[in-house]
């Protein structure tokens, strides 16, 4: 076990709590080193996560070590899939930011603004709704991340990756912020 990403993922986890853009034990987090990940475990608490909640996998067995009887994220499948279409891409973090979130459950679409890179097109790109876990979700979700940094879940919440950690961070505090932006400025042109 690398504990170096053990502990950036605890504290990141702890960051992304304290900025509520996690809500309970939604939402998690990997990086990949090699041919191992390390992802959070299935229904942790990022609040009191800890060294004992992140579970190294195996990418190409799905083989996995933990120091107790956790299992890893439901969203394996799919932090998975990224790594193997985006080999830029080090580190992938899910969360259920308010804002950003109330935007994947309306019909309203979310603008791409100016601040964190190119802008590749008018919307950032959603994915439509599949079962949280499912095969479904990891293939169409990866494959919105091939040419994408950040996508909305439908109904679900947001995917960021990066070429760090503190990179898909950054994007998904970025993906809060703009969202929180839009809706302001449509309270206040009602």
């Amino acid at each position: 076990m690398n504990n170096s990403i053990i502990e950036k993922i605890v504290e990141t986890a702890h960051h992304i709590y304290d900025k509520n853009m996690i809500i309970g034990k939604a939402g998690n987090i990997s990086i990949i080193d090699n041919d191992d990940m390390y992802i959070t475990a299935s229904g942790t608490d990022f609040k009191s996560l800890k060294y004992t909640d992140i579970i190294k996998v195996n990418v190409d067995t799905l083989e996995y070590v933990t120091s107790d009887d956790k299992v890893p994220s439901m969203e394996t499948n799919l932090h998975i899939g990224v790594y193997q279409k985006r080999n830029d891409v080090k580190s992938v973090v899910h969360v259920h930011s308010p804002y950003a979130t109330a935007f994947a459950f309306s019909n309203k679409r979310l603008k791409q603004q100016e601040g964190f890179g190119e802008i590749t097109g008018e919307y950032i790109e959603e994915v439509e709704y599949f079962t949280p876990g499912s095969k479904s979700l990891a293939k169409h979700a990866s494959n919105a991340l091939k040419n994408e940094d950040a996508v909305l879940l439908k109904n679900h919440g947001v995917i960021c990756v990066g070429k760090n950690i503190d990179e898909a961070t950054l994007l998904c505090e970025y993906i809060e912020g703009i969202a929180k932006t839009q809706y302001i400025t449509h309270v206040l042109n009602l």
